[in-house]
């Protein structure tokens, strides 16, 4: 057999009838069988050696081992067969080792048994060999122009928006306490002024209406005669004087008494109050006029110049001296003390004790509400329990006055109203049912 074998070694491997392993082998190489892993085929669970050599390679001549008593068969490409046996008594097997070899050509085909496992084995043509991959040297002329171009933009497009939204500033977080505002500005928009030119048309428009008005006086005014004139002035004259002794203290002070026929004064402190009526009572004193019933005049008495002085050396004829007290300083300040009981939570991951510092930190908020009520009733006295909920971002919901017994519900409402601002610390998670009781008293 030449060294350059043209053919490969094809080896089958027959178990209790079936094929249990089929194998093309390379060129030129021994080919051993057995349990162990280091065989070339291995066929475990057998009744065989670890490892047996069936084949064996030399100078490109493969030769068939095999011990004495061995079964097996070698067929010719001819037609010509002949047993392990037969070959051993023609001569062709020769010692080797411990077994026997037998030279094998490309066109023999045979088999082999060994315990319970049968060796087929032929050669054959070997397999052809796949053409290599052969790359084109520019990679670019090979990619799909559309599909580059389409890649090309949408890298450009989505650079442009990273940078943009890199460099825009992001609004300012609103607080809490800037909310109503936010909400006050939405539902009361700011009034716009009014366009200059409706003032302008209004304010000519005034000002024609007064010049109207104005010439129609003066018109009516050149049409009357000197003695209409006249008597209008002083039927105006007499109409002011009648409404001013009819309005006020005037009307008051003179007016006559129903029982006596003397003034009001009289009626009211009658013969033991000190002074008979206001006539005589401000007889004495200098520049006062005394206003009787409508119609009737009065005079102004006293004459000279006047001076000033203080008003205690204010005297009348018969009334005396008018004295005056010192001026009585009131400031009382409504204040009111506020207690908070121990809360009830219904759940253990609200601590207690930083609940009760987060509500003494606004228990001046409270405080406030209270001491705005105490103000219109200074007795006012009693408890308020409060009932919320807290989220789980820490903010308060479903706030509402679970007991009240105080006179009022001003008091509660102010509170209710007053922790919709807060925000609490606690982050729990889910929400948290808290009742918290309060207890109210005046302190002085």
């Amino acid at each position: 057999m030449a060294a350059q074998q043209r053919k490969v070694l094809r080896v089958g491997v027959i178990r209790g009838g079936q094929i249990v392993e089929e194998r093309v082998l390379p060129a030129n190489q021994p080919v051993s069988i057995g349990t162990a892993s280091t065989n070339t085929i291995v066929v475990p669970s057998a009744k065989l050696p670890a490892s047996t050599q069936v084949f064996a390679c030399r100078g490109g001549q493969y030769a068939l081992l095999f011990a004495e008593g061995t079964q097996g068969r070698i067929e010719g490409g001819q037609g010509s067969a002949a047993d392990l046996s037969a070959l051993v008594s023609q001569g062709r097997a020769k010692p080797q080792g411990a077994g026997l070899a037998v030279p094998v050509r490309e066109d023999e085909q045979g088999k082999l048994v060994l315990g319970d496992v049968t060796v087929l084995w032929q050669f054959m043509a070997p397999a052809a060999e796949a053409p290599k991959a052969v790359l084109k040297s520019n990679h670019f002329q090979s990619m799909d122009r559309l599909f580059v171009s389409v890649l090309v933009g949408s890298f450009l497009l989505h650079s442009g928006v990273y940078v943009a939204l890199a460099n825009t500033e992001l609004p300012k977080e609103v607080t809490l306490e800037e909310i109503p505002e936010r909400f006050a500005k939405v539902l009361i928009p700011d009034k716009l002024p009014k366009p200059p030119q409706a003032e302008e048309k209004k304010a000519e428009e005034v000002t024609e209406a007064k010049a109207e008005a104005k010439k129609q006086r003066e018109e009516k005014k050149a049409a009357e005669a000197p003695e209409q004139t006249a008597e209008r002035k002083a039927a105006r004259a007499a109409a002011v004087a009648k409404a001013v002794q009819s309005k006020g203290i005037l009307k008051v002070l003179g007016a006559l008494g129903p029982s006596t026929g003397g003034g009001a004064v009289a009626d009211v402190f009658g013969s033991g109050g000190g002074m008979g009526d206001v006539a005589s009572a401000l007889s004495g004193a200098g520049g006062v006029a005394v206003a009787t019933d409508p119609g009737a005049g009065g005079g102004r008495k006293g004459g000279g110049e006047g001076g000033k002085a203080s008003i205690g050396a204010l005297a009348t004829t018969g009334g005396g001296s008018v004295g005056y007290g010192a001026k009585a300083e009131v400031n009382v300040k409504v204040s009111g003390s506020v207690q908070a009981d121990e809360a009830e939570v219904d759940s253990s991951e609200i601590d207690q004790g930083r609940l009760a510092s987060f509500v003494r930190a606004r228990m001046g908020l409270i405080k406030a509400c209270y001491e705005n009520a105490l103000k219109r009733n200074p007795s006012l006295k009693g408890k308020v329990s409060i009932r919320f909920t807290i989220l789980e971002t820490g903010g308060l919901a479903d706030i509402s006055a679970a007991v009240n017994t105080l006179a009022t519900p001003e008091v509660a409402s102010c509170i209710v109203g007053t922790m919709r601002t807060w925000r609490t610390q606690f982050k729990p998670s889910g929400p948290v049912t808290v009742e918290y009781p309060f207890v109210f008293s005046p302190t002085n």
